[in-house]
């Protein structure tokens, strides 16, 4: 049984699937490190996000003003700091569509579908936050770090398993 379980790992080790996965994961772990550890590219995704978030508050009726990454009105303002972003709750969603094993379009839809669903969960999180702090600044601090925390790794996880059993086996029933 040892024999057998070595020979399979061996295999494993010799595919090209094992290897091409391990350097794609490596290379979505290290450019999560390098986007998050750049000043200036996490800049460009904050500002971004807070030019979004004031532009829909625009729309909902407020008189919201972006000054750098800071998103205010006259009521409340928040600042779009990095862990504001969800790039790492989005980075986590891409290491296990990568390592999952799948065709490449597969991937590729999950990792679309991943981007697209944490940026606009993001969206709502901010906007909520911001009638958090108008309506009941007393909770911020918890909605904030404890409720939409929690929220956003839920969603990660329930959309990676609604990807993973849904979209990974389309290519089978065909």
């Amino acid at each position: 049984m040892r024999v057998r379980g070595w020979l399979r790992l061996r295999g494993l080790v010799r595919s090209r699937r094992f290897w091409v996965t391990g350097a794609l994961f490596l290379g979505t772990l290290a450019g999560l490190l390098w986007v998050s550890g750049s000043a200036g590219s996490m800049a460009v995704i904050q500002r971004g996000l807070a030019r979004i978030t004031g532009a829909l508050l625009n729309i909902l009726g407020h008189s919201a003003s972006v000054s750098g990454i800071t998103v205010g009105t006259e009521a409340f303002g928040i600042s779009v700091v990095t862990a504001c972003t969800g790039i790492f709750t989005l980075g986590l969603y891409l290491l296990a569509v990568i390592a999952y094993p799948c065709g490449w379009i597969c991937k590729l839809f999950g990792v679309v579908l991943g981007a697209g669903g944490v940026f606009l969960l993001n969206l709502v999180r901010l906007i909520s936050l911001y009638y958090v702090g108008i309506h009941m600044p007393q909770h911020f601090d918890v909605v904030h770090q404890l409720v939409w925390q929690s929220l956003m790794i839920a969603f990660v996880v329930l959309l990676w398993l609604f990807w993973a059993g849904r979209w990974t086996h389309a290519s089978r029933k065909a």
